[in-house]
């Protein structure tokens, strides 16, 4: 990839929009390296300027579909919160979300580029600066975190700090364990394309609560 200076930035803000449009007007499968280049006013070649493949590209238009989700986590969390209401919170709303478009975030979280998450997202609020915006420092901590496993689990370390529940020796995996019901319930919602998000999100946060009322009563 080339220099983060302006005209990259502005560049790479081309294609991502170029791609979005596409993908939002005419369906995914008409988002191809050719399509998306002569959009946005480029050969097919300097798509590669910019982003590794076609999948990393399109990696970062489902980036936007987060922006719902952080936007209800500032404005609905506040900084003072209890961490484990916080903690509780933060998962609805992002099951809600998740829900709602539930291939994207498969893609962000559980695919080949969601271990990459947290460079993604940097680079996104380069091109983008003025989509970043929260005072909240628990949230800045978890957000700023490179997968879904470190953000969950840095929810888990401030609850721990604060007494709340989970000691450190169980905390690893039980923190695997919510990620990996959240994925099973994630997965069965995609293979039979639901569409009740209500309804599969009160079911996570049932297991949820079962996982943190058993870890409770070890106290």
């Amino acid at each position: 990839m080339t220099d983060l200076n302006i005209k990259t930035l502005r560049t790479m803000d081309y294609f991502i929009t170029a791609a979005d449009e596409i993908i939002q007007n005419d369906g995914i499968e008409k988002a191809t390296v050719r399509n998306i280049a002569k959009r946005a006013g480029y050969n097919s070649s300097t798509l590669y300027n910019y982003f590794d493949d076609l999948d990393h590209l399109i990696f970062f238009t489902k980036i936007t579909h987060l922006e719902k989700y952080t936007e209800r986590l500032y404005n609905e969390i506040s900084d003072n919160i209890h961490p484990l209401e916080q903690f509780i919170k933060i998962w609805r709303i992002f099951s809600e979300e998740a829900f709602k478009n539930p291939n994207d975030f498969y893609d962000l979280f559980f695919s080949k580029y969601s271990f990459e998450l947290s460079e993604s997202l940097t680079l996104y609020y380069k091109i983008y600066p003025e989509r970043l915006d929260t005072e909240n420092n628990r949230l800045k901590a978890m957000l700023n975190e490179k997968d879904i496993y470190k953000r969950n689990m840095t929810l888990m370390t401030d609850c721990i700090k604060n007494g709340c529940f989970i000691n450190k020796k169980d905390a690893k995996k039980i923190n695997e364990l919510m990620i990996l019901t959240f994925r099973g319930i994630l997965d069965k919602y995609l293979e039979i394309n639901s569409k009740d998000i209500q309804g599969y999100t009160d079911q996570f946060m049932e297991y949820l609560d079962i996982l943190l009322t058993l870890e409770l009563k070890k106290r």
